[in-house]
């Protein structure tokens, strides 16, 4: 099953691949042609996982079955970054074998709140969202870090549950309201808290991303795939083995 993660430089995407997947091995890396470039044992930092080549793939030994791509960040002046990233999902998504296929496209966020910015996407991920397109590959926003948007937000007058309320009302107003506005919004949203802490939550989280995921998916045969592919979510399997 393969999945494309795009966003911004540091939004924290290879933390979430890592709690995904439920390691903190170095993956494998595989140029366009699938011929392996990197073994885990010789790979730079993760924090360059892509090369900055879209088209470059990678897979963690603890769960093979699911095949990443990542974009290189959508920083302000990344025209030609945001048209190689939309002509591989072009490419991709006409791709005959269903093993080259992109499946599912993960926005990987980092909210950074500021009262006086009314739009907070970048204008290359607005027009990601806008731009015209052939494909219909669905796209799952993730909110990472809710926590710092907490303490963004945070009034020492209030408790934790209303500061909390408060950051929710936030995300709800300042990002997801205006996506869903966008040509091609996003048809699920997920956060993600104290994603990069070791004593975190991460699998039941992750295990919501699961769920929104294959919610997002129209194909039965491409969501039972996704399905049987996550290792994380016995819930998830159970229920759409039921349901189908």
């Amino acid at each position: 099953f393969r999945i494309l993660v795009i966003g911004r430089a540091n939004a924290g995407k290879t933390t979430l691949l890592n709690r995904v997947c439920n390691t903190t091995e170095e993956p494998s890396i595989y140029d366009k042609d699938k011929n392996l470039v990197s073994c885990p044992f010789i790979l730079k930092p993760t924090s360059e996982l892509g090369i900055h080549d879209v088209r470059r793939s990678f897979v963690f030994k603890s769960n093979p079955g699911f095949i990443f791509h990542d974009s290189p960040g959508f920083e302000a002046g990344g025209e030609e970054e945001l048209k190689a990233v939309m002509t591989f999902i072009q490419k991709s998504s006409k791709a005959t074998d269903v093993d080259d296929q992109i499946h599912v496209i993960w926005y990987a966020h980092r909210f950074c709140f500021n009262p006086d910015v009314a739009r907070p996407l970048l204008p290359l991920e607005e027009k990601f969202f806008n731009e015209d397109r052939s494909w219909n590959v669905p796209v799952v926003a993730i909110f990472m870090k809710f926590d710092d948007l907490i303490k963004q937000v945070y009034n020492r007058g209030q408790d934790k549950t209303e500061n909390t309320k408060k950051a929710l009302d936030t995300l709800e107003k300042k990002f997801k309201e205006p996506l869903s506005r966008y040509k091609f919004p996003p048809r699920a949203y997920v956060r993600f808290m104290a994603i990069h802490k070791d004593n975190g939550n991460h699998q039941e989280q992750v295990g919501e991303l699961i769920k929104q995921t294959a919610a997002s998916i129209d194909n039965l045969a491409l969501k039972m795939l996704f399905v049987t592919v996550q290792q994380n979510n016995l819930e998830v399997c159970i229920q759409y083995a039921v349901e189908t």
